[in-house]
């Protein structure tokens, strides 16, 4: 045993060195020395079909004649293969499409050789007619030739991945998913000299699969039985490649995972998960868990909606703006104009896009409520598309800064609104909030404001259509719940939630911008949109689901009161306001609103006396024309804050 072992271990080392040698040695005589090895291999497949043809008891006069017509098949078979761009191929990295140009060489010189003999037979001369190489000999021994010719350039690859797999103690991975993403994910590792680790297996969700192999691995099991091929097989890492899997199969997948002290990991895009040669694997992200499905967009409408035009993005720096200039950049605008305050959000995110291939896009620095400033950039470009994303959106901050919220959120929509109008732009969309309906925060009442400003401005300016469109929270955006927890935790804690009873809606970024642009493409007249937010999220379960993620069990949860302006709920519209279905499931229209100021006064009235003062620094009389233009605003309605005090759940 001991003694093979040796000789095994011999043998391989003589094979490296040889191999290395080979591949250290010109182009050209690495060339040379395949096309003699491919030449017989073509030699002596036909040798053995002659063979065979007569039971190996072959006259001499069938040797004499078999020479000449083995020596010009291997040439023929040489040049096709060359031909074919297979000796330029590296032979380790061998596949599917170096078997098809085998195979498309083989078939030509097969036909030709066919040809060649019924040519030759008939009507040839002298030995060769009297005695031609059996048609036989020229199918058994094409078909030789390409299975050797094949396998020949397949040894390489399985002796590199072979090498790859004895590399020590590495980390035992199954794969979720039998399509082509884990599939391919299987052969990046099993091609990956680097890699920590080992494809025990994969998991499938059809019982037929179990047992039958996939890139040499076998189906151990139904993802039902996880838990338990996690326990027989010694698994130490999940990785999920099922990009169609729901939320709720993420959610099952990796509690299971968790519980039976396996790592989870997830496949991103098939496209994406290889850089620099390294498998780029990304842990599993609260994203994954919150129970969203994948947005259903009509590429087509927004292709049309925004192709050719020139559009304008305020706030492009910001979370939303961001990702409405990333993906309105995909949809071949004429011009894409950037603008906001924030200087270096701008040049980072111009360098963003030229990365991708996007030079149509002008960046202004510039604030909303500068009016000349405004009025400048519509002179200069007349965009027909205005996305109006600028806005202060932090509620506590809001609330200590009152009169920034009235000049930023009120009177900046105000003059983009309206140079959207007066310079003929055919759209503009508002980017609303849910903290708009029933406010209680400054930051909710003024983009209620707001929304009020969008719809008076649609009568004065009747050309333009003019839209709001409310959603909830965004997952990852600055500031925002998920990535203030995720600094918590990797600070040892505590994670501070404001109260246990705190609910709110979420979506990812990319999800809202997608529907916010599909509203607007959908909207021929005046309207306020809401987004489906699907089903609310409790805070509380959303920082234990995190703190379980990061693999933090000790990190504590802290209760530590309601903030000025915050309300334990959230809504996406009023008593009052009615919804009604669009062209799209997760798009509503608001047929009926709540948007006219009390009684007689007059909203442009109470707006300029509210920016006045707002601009003299007099809070509290502008937060009265405030609640003068939005009668149900009120922070009268707010719970009294919660004491302070630790939560330890149960078994943590």
């Amino acid at each position: 045993m001991w003694l093979t072992r040796m000789a095994g271990e011999q043998l391989k080392r003589s094979l490296d060195r040889l191999q290395r040698g080979f591949h250290r040695s010109p182009p050209a005589f690495r060339r040379a020395a395949a096309m003699l090895v491919d030449a017989a291999i073509v030699v002596e497949s036909f040798a053995v079909a002659l063979l065979f043809r007569f039971n190996g008891d072959v006259q001499k006069e069938f040797w004499l004649t078999f020479w000449p017509f083995a020596l010009f098949s291997a040439l023929a078979f040489v040049l096709l293969l060359n031909e074919s761009g297979v000796y330029q191929s590296i032979l380790r990295y061998t596949g599917i499409y170096q078997g098809v140009r085998v195979l498309s060489a083989t078939a030509i010189a097969t036909g030709g050789l066919f040809l060649a003999l019924v040519a030759v037979g008939p009507y040839g001369f002298g030995i060769l007619k009297l005695h031609p190489v059996p048609l036989g000999v020229v199918l058994i021994g094409s078909i030789l030739a390409y299975l050797q010719l094949v396998a020949v350039r397949l040894y390489p690859r399985v002796f590199y991945e072979l090498s790859l797999r004895e590399v020590g103690r590495r980390t035992r991975t199954a794969i979720v998913g039998t399509g082509e993403p884990g599939v391919a994910l299987a052969g990046h590792i099993w091609r990956t000299a680097a890699t920590e680790t080992q494809v025990v297996g994969f998991v499938s969700k059809s019982p037929a699969e179990v047992g039958r192999h996939i890139e040499g691995a076998p189906v151990l099991g139904v993802v039902e039985d996880l838990e338990e091929l996690i326990s027989r097989h010694g698994i130490d890492q999940i990785i999920i490649a099922t990009p169609q899997a729901s939320r709720e199969e993420m959610d099952w997948i990796w509690r299971t995972s968790i519980r039976a002290s396996a790592e989870v990991k997830v496949m991103p895009d098939l496209g994406e998960f290889l850089a620099e040669g390294a498998i780029k694997l990304r842990e599993l992200q609260i994203e994954d868990l919150l129970g969203r499905e994948p947005v259903d967009i009509d590429l087509d409408a927004l292709s049309g909606y925004i192709n050719g035009q020139r559009v304008l993005v305020t706030g492009a720096s910001g979370s939303i703006g961001r990702e409405l200039s990333r993906q309105i950049s995909r949809l071949g605008p004429a011009k894409l104009v950037l603008l906001d305050r924030d200087e270096s959000g701008l040049y980072y995110l111009n360098e963003e896009l030229h990365r991708d291939d996007f030079f149509d896009a002008e960046t202004f620095v510039g604030d909303v409520t500068h009016a000349e400033r405004i009025s400048f950039v519509f002179e200069r470009f007349r965009p027909q598309l205005v996305f109006h994303a600028a806005a202060y959106k932090h509620v506590p901050m809001m609330e200590l800064q009152a009169t920034e919220a009235v000049l930023n959120n009120v009177f900046g929509t105000l003059n983009v609104a309206r140079a959207a109008g007066a310079y003929g732009a055919s759209k503009f969309v508002n980017v609303s909030t849910d903290k708009a309906v029933n406010p209680v925060n400054v930051m909710g009442a003024t983009k209620r404001l707001a929304e009020m400003v969008v719809k008076q401005l649609s009568e004065e300016y009747p050309q333009t259509v003019y839209t709001s469109v409310r959603f909830g929270n965004v997952l990852g955006s600055r500031g925002s719940v998920v990535p203030t927890f995720r600094q918590q935790i990797e600070a040892g804690g505590p994670v501070t939630v404001t109260h246990p009873d705190m609910i709110r809606y979420f979506m990812t970024i990319p999800e809202a911008v997608s529907l916010i642009l599909q509203a607007g493409a959908m909207a021929e007249r005046y309207g306020t949109y809401v987004l489906e937010m699907g089903r609310p999220v409790a805070i509380t379960d959303l920082a234990r689901k995190m703190i379980e993620i990061m693999g933090a069990p000790n990190v504590r949860i802290k209760f530590v009161g309601l903030r000025p302006g915050e309300k334990l709920k959230e809504e996406l519209f009023e008593e009052g306001e009615e919804r009604e279905t669009t062209g799209h499931q997760m798009v509503f229209r608001l047929s009926a609103e709540n948007m006219s100021p009390p009684g007689d006064s007059d909203l442009s009235e109470l707006v300029e006396a509210m920016v006045y003062h707002a601009r003299e620094q007099e809070a509290g009389k502008s937060l009265e024309f405030l609640r003068r233009a939005v009668p149900n605003y009120s922070a009268d309605d707010l719970p009294k804050p919660q004491e302070s005090r630790l939560d330890y759940p149960q078994g943590w």
